[in-house]
């Protein structure tokens, strides 16, 4: 474009350059030719006046018998005069024709001078007025002929005249029409050429600037598909490169940052992006929905908080040491606990690190609920406790159990041979009782430390829990509860009809009910309900219900009361729900409590219909 608007513009000036050569041309050849017009109109003049002198000497050569006859001098001069004009005629310029029709007329001047001077000689000889007529014919022809040459002579300067004017007018004409087309033309094409650059120009920078509003609106997929011209054309290629180049470099930040949102967003852990420094310190930028998730909150909710809200009180602010370590750029690990919307703490990992964004400081900080993994320690914990306890149990029972049996024999037999007072026998009835509650506190520490394997068969839940319903009716009835602590306690039946049969161990499992029973009728008063219940469950399973009407226990107590040596009877021994759990586990099932204070306690205990291959191999 910058070329082609160069090459207009030096067109332009050598046009208007040419036309102002042209004109000058042209004025100058309309002057020549004027001037040749003034020396033709001249020279016509001359010849007009040498054709009236030709006239007068002929007038005088008729006239030279009359009374009015020219003197001789005259009839002289005259003649000098037509040689004069002749003379001064024949020493112009003239082309090699007009020379020759000269030199004609000059010796036709010559013979008509000749013959003049020779009748007025003779006439002037003869001292007589009279020329010879035949002299004076003669002299008058020739006359007559210079006349005639020296007129057809005018004829054709007179025509050459017409011509001259003519041309002069022609190029007087051309100069005119050049110099209106110039003054007319020239800034109508100059506003033309001037139109169509700023056109073409216009048009591609609209292209352009349209092609930019679609790109700046985020259109990444516009090209510009309009044929520009030139340099714009270039341009255009420019531009739907760098908008192919733009929109690749876009789609692979949006992957880029689509897999580490897939990442943040799909992440097990919570993560959190916190402000590192001032005020705002603290202050959760982002969150994602395992963090949400873990601790209670929406996203959004989360981002309207600051992380010491999400821990308890007494671990609410991060050490100083740590903070300091953090933001020199070192990672830091350690365990804490936050705290959920509704206020339940628990045990979290937590690791960070410095994220720098530009001239801000963040934290990228991880936490994982290890809740599970607390829970799974303590257990295991637990588990070689019990362990321990077992080997000890096992060890103690073996040593004591041969001695109590020997003491417990040597009281009977005293007490069926002495003759004791009745105070001395139940003196000693009661050590019999006691040593017999010792031999039950070992068999239970045997049967919690090494429980006997189950011997698995298909069952029917629903007989099976009835027949142990019945047993504990008839504990009801033992002298235990009859008298002062006498108890009308109620059962209560929902048996679902048509349950699958479960493959488990009957024996252990009225162990299991027996124990819940007598757990339920100890903390149900005097006038109260348990009530048992069957269903199916999910997942191939059965479940069992056990509900009382009892006093209810607060949540601490539901989390322990499967540890054992755990109770809240001054004379349990804290086994019967322990073992419980063990034998449930051995089935591969679940026990559960629920029970809040003053509203009694219901157990739900979960049993699969099928017991797999592993657990049968290791209890055949």
């Amino acid at each position: 474009m910058r070329i082609k608007a160069i090459i207009g513009f030096i067109i332009l000036t050598l046009l208007f350059f040419s036309g102002g050569i042209y004109i000058t041309t042209a004025n100058n050849r309309a002057i020549e030719n004027l001037q040749n017009v003034v020396r033709l109109h001249e020279v016509a003049h001359r010849r007009a006046d040498l054709l009236n002198k030709i006239k007068l000497a002929q007038a005088d050569l008729l006239l030279a018998d009359s009374p009015h006859a020219a003197s001789l001098d005259i009839v002289i001069t005259r003649g000098e005069e037509i040689a004069s004009s002749v003379n001064t005629c024949f020493n112009c310029h003239h082309s090699n024709e007009i020379l020759q029709r000269f030199t004609l007329i000059r010796n036709a001047m010559n013979d008509y001078l000749q013959k003049l001077g020779w009748a007025y000689g003779s006439a002037r000889a003869q001292q007589s007025k009279r020329i010879s007529p035949e002299i004076s014919n003669d002299a008058y022809k020739s006359g007559e002929r210079l006349y005639e040459e020296v007129f057809g002579l005018s004829n054709l300067s007179a025509h050459k005249i017409s011509d001259k004017i003519a041309l002069a007018e022609k190029e007087i004409t051309r100069a005119k029409h050049l110099i209106l087309t110039l003054v007319i033309g020239g800034p109508f094409v100059t506003l033309l050429l001037i139109f169509f650059f700023i056109r073409r120009f216009t048009t591609s920078i609209s292209v352009l600037t349209r092609a930019t509003g679609r790109i700046r609106e985020g259109d990444l997929t516009h090209t510009i598909t309009e044929q520009l011209h030139d340099e714009f054309q270039d341009l255009a290629t420019a531009f739907n490169q760098m908008a192919v180049s733009l929109k690749r470099q876009c789609d692979q930040v949006a992957a880029a940052e689509n897999r580490y949102k897939i990442l943040f967003e799909s992440a097990v852990d919570a993560i959190f992006i916190l402000e590192a420094e001032g005020e705002q310190a603290g202050k959760i930028i982002a969150a994602n929905q395992a963090a949400a998730d873990m601790h209670g909150y929406s996203v959004n909710e989360l981002l309207r908080l600051k992380i010491q809200d999400l821990a308890p009180q007494e671990t609410g602010t991060m050490p100083p040491e740590r903070l300091k370590r953090l933001l020199s750029g070192e990672k830091i690990e350690y365990r804490t606990e936050h705290r959920k919307k509704d206020g339940v703490a628990f045990p979290v990992d937590f690791s960070a690190g410095l994220l720098e964004i530009a001239d801000s400081k963040y934290i990228l900080a991880f936490y994982r609920n290890i809740t599970l993994r607390v829970r799974t320690e303590e257990a295991l914990q637990r588990s070689r406790q019990l362990a321990t306890v077992g080997q000890m149990a096992a060890g103690l029972a073996h040593e004591i159990k041969n001695p109590l049996a020997g003491i417990k024999v040597s009281m009977e037999v005293l007490v069926s041979e002495l003759e004791l007072s009745p105070q001395d026998k139940e003196v000693f009835i009661r050590i019999v009782g006691e040593v017999q509650r010792i031999e039950t506190l070992l068999r239970n520490l045997l049967n919690y430390a090494r429980p006997s394997r189950p011997a698995f068969s298909l069952i029917d839940l629903n007989v099976q829990l009835e027949n142990c319903v019945r047993n504990a009716e008839m504990i009801l009835k033992s002298p235990e509860y009859t008298g002062e602590n006498s108890k009308r306690i109620i059962f209560r039946r929902d048996m679902a009809a048509n349950l699958p049969l479960i493959n488990a161990d009957p024996d252990q499992l009225q162990q299991i009910f027996l124990n819940l029973f007598l757990n339920a009728i100890a903390a149900t008063p005097g006038n109260g309900t348990i009530s048992v219940a069957t269903r199916p469950g999910p997942n191939n399973t059965v479940l069992a219900e056990v509900s009382d009407t009892g006093k209810g226990m607060m949540p601490q107590t539901c989390a322990e009361i499967f540890q054992p040596f755990f109770t809240t009877r001054p004379k349990g021994n804290g086994l019967g729900l322990a073992i419980s759990k063990r034998l449930m586990e051995l089935h591969q099932g679940e026990i559960k409590v629920f029970s809040l204070p003053g509203q009694g306690a219901t157990f739900l205990l979960t049993f699969p219909v099928e017991q797999t291959k592993e657990q049968e191999a290791a209890h055949p």
